[in-house]
């Protein structure tokens, strides 16, 4: 047999089973701390995090824990997504994460060719897997799943030391790429599609460190694929953001943003940054290895990254607001709230008047979703959210206004604007209420089920009145739809007490079905008030007269 058949397939077998050895102990260690860790990391991650230092530190502490970077990057896209972290302090932990994700290199470069790595890591794997097998709680046999994660990661390092080594007096990588720029980025491009690929930024910096180590590689080549690595860490962000929302897919723009220009001052500095960190490595007195060296560099880039974003993150969180916008951050905006009106007061009324036109629009909108069969529950809490974004824009800049010295006659305006601004917020949560309970209803027999359609077309038709409160649709056509929409009530209300009486429905499924109807009646009330006294705002005259009638006590329940 030609005698290159073997080395070649030693090579091959030596590489892969090292990279596999390292994956499958880097997947056993990081899953095995964050079960041990439970929620106390994401309980860290959630609370450490309020002023720009302490989400940076809480970065580099919980990826230094876990190994993974990628998992704190998708933890916390996760809590933008939800609301439980907001873009500007998560921002900062991506930072910190790309800081904390370098000890992995350290961990390399101090353990992997510092000791005999067999005799070093095989205990690991040893009293790792009997913890796993002998323990009981679920907390000490993921401790002992890290531990054996831990030692089985090194023995991978042992296995591609070995291949490495051997093929370092063969074969130089500086042969075939080029110390030039072109060279590098295709230095960068490989280290990046490894990344990708193995989805593991550990594992292509310990095959780095390992074949700098064995000589197949310059120091130089070795830090443009570190850099690549960065790189393409931003992969599983991308892909966490998918789907995500606007903040969510802002946070993942600003991890590719960070990599990006850090990979970029890194590769220009390139080897002004290799002097500087052959004088600090003396300065520090540590050994002139190569994985030293590319430990040194990998965290000394992603610092200076660092360092490039405390003058610029500013920056960036205004250029990330304007981007990748929702239809509903879109609506949520404020058209008519200019700065320059406030300081007229009879424009600055006027333009609070305007938003408020859209703000019924949604209150209508909402009515008519809850009135839907099925009900249209997603679509309320969208709307609501718009609402109360708009809400706030109008508090604040009604306080504005109050600040200045206002005539009587527009401090009473300014108040009726507010007014209806309550009575849309009150419709928009009733019909959410309602749209919460429609799918728990017990079905109903025909009379009843036609008794219920009449009344929601009432609804849906006093919707259609009240949308847009212009001389199109007069108060004198929303009180008739109104008025249409109480009797449609009415007939349900007894139909309903009816049945329960006769025992055709359960008292529960009775109480559930009024209750329904009730909320549904409520916030068509508050719609349709909103609609009047936004037309008698416009027309500049008296507020209407409210509905002195005694409240139905359904109704009064769901208020109290």
């Amino acid at each position: 047999m030609d005698n290159a058949a073997p080395s070649l397939y030693a090579m091959f077998a030596g590489a892969f089973g090292g990279v596999g050895l390292f994956l499958l102990g880097m997947h056993l260690l990081t899953d095995g701390l964050k079960l041990a860790a439970g929620r106390a990391l994401e309980d860290l991650l959630q609370r450490s995090t309020s002023t720009r230092l302490k989400g940076l530190a809480a970065g580099i502490l919980i990826t230094s824990l876990v190994q993974s970077s990628s998992a704190v990057t998708v933890a916390s896209i996760g809590f933008v997504n939800t609301g439980l972290l907001s873009l500007g302090n998560a921002l900062w932990v991506i930072f910190g994460s790309n800081v904390g994700t370098t000890m992995n290199a350290w961990l390399v470069a101090w353990l992997g060719f510092s000791f005999k790595i067999d005799a070093f890591a095989l205990p690991f794997v040893g009293i790792g897997a009997a913890t796993m097998l002998i323990a009981r709680g679920q907390r000490p046999r993921a401790l002992g799943q890290a531990l054996a994660g831990f030692g089985v990661l090194f023995l991978g390092i042992d296995v591609l030391k070995d291949t490495f080594s051997s093929l370092g007096a063969d074969i130089d990588i500086g042969r075939y790429v080029g110390q030039s720029l072109s060279g590098y980025l295709m230095l960068v491009g490989i280290g990046t599609l490894m990344t990708v690929l193995m989805q593991a930024s550990g594992a292509v910096i310990a095959i780095v460190i390992t074949a700098a180590s064995g000589g197949l590689m310059s120091i130089e080549a070795a830090c443009a694929m570190v850099i690549g690595t960065n790189i393409g860490t931003t992969f599983t962000a991308i892909l966490s953001a998918v789907g995500a929302t606007s903040n969510a897919r802002r946070l993942a723009a600003s991890h590719v943003f960070f990599n990006l220009i850090t990979g970029a001052v890194a590769l220009a500095l390139l080897p002004l940054l290799i002097g500087l960190l052959g004088l600090l490595r003396d300065w520090l007195d540590q050994p002139a290895t190569p994985a030293v060296t590319i430990a040194m560099f990998h965290t000394v880039f992603n610092l200076l990254g660092v360092l490039l974003m405390v003058p610029t993150s500013g920056w960036l969180l205004r250029t990330l607001s304007r981007h990748f916008t929702s239809r509903e951050e879109e609506r949520a905006r404020p058209r008519y709230l200019d700065a320059n009106a406030a300081s007229v007061p009879d424009l600055a009324l006027r333009a609070l008047r305007l938003e408020l036109g859209r703000t019924q629009a949604l209150a209508a909108s909402c009515l008519r979703a809850a009135a839907a069969r099925p009900a249209a529950e997603d679509s309320i809490r969208a709307q609501r959210e718009v609402l109360t974004a708009l809400s706030h824009s109008m508090a604040e800049y009604a306080s504005r206004l109050n600040a200045a010295i206002l005539p009587p006659t527009l401090v009473d305006a300014l108040a009726r604007s507010l007014r209806v601004l309550q009575y849309q917020e009150n419709a928009v949560d009733g019909s959410l209420q309602a749209a919460a309970l429609a799918p728990r209803l017990a079905p109903l027999a025909t009379h009843l089920m036609d008794a219920q359609t009449v009344f929601l077309q009432a609804l849906d038709a006093l919707a259609g009145a009240a949308e847009q409160a212009d001389t199109a649709h007069p108060a004198a056509q929303i009180e008739a739809a109104l008025q249409a929409a109480e009797n449609a009530y009415a007939r349900l209300k007894e139909a309903l007490l009816v049945a329960g009486a006769h025992a055709q429905l359960s008292i529960a499924d009775m109480q559930a079905l009024l209750r329904h109807a009730s909320l549904l009646r409520r916030a068509a009330e508050q719609t349709a008030k909103a609609a009047r006294h936004l037309l008698a705002l416009e027309a500049g005259i008296a507020p209407p007269a409210e509905d002195k009638s005694e409240a139905d006590p359904l109704d009064s329940a769901e208020a109290a």
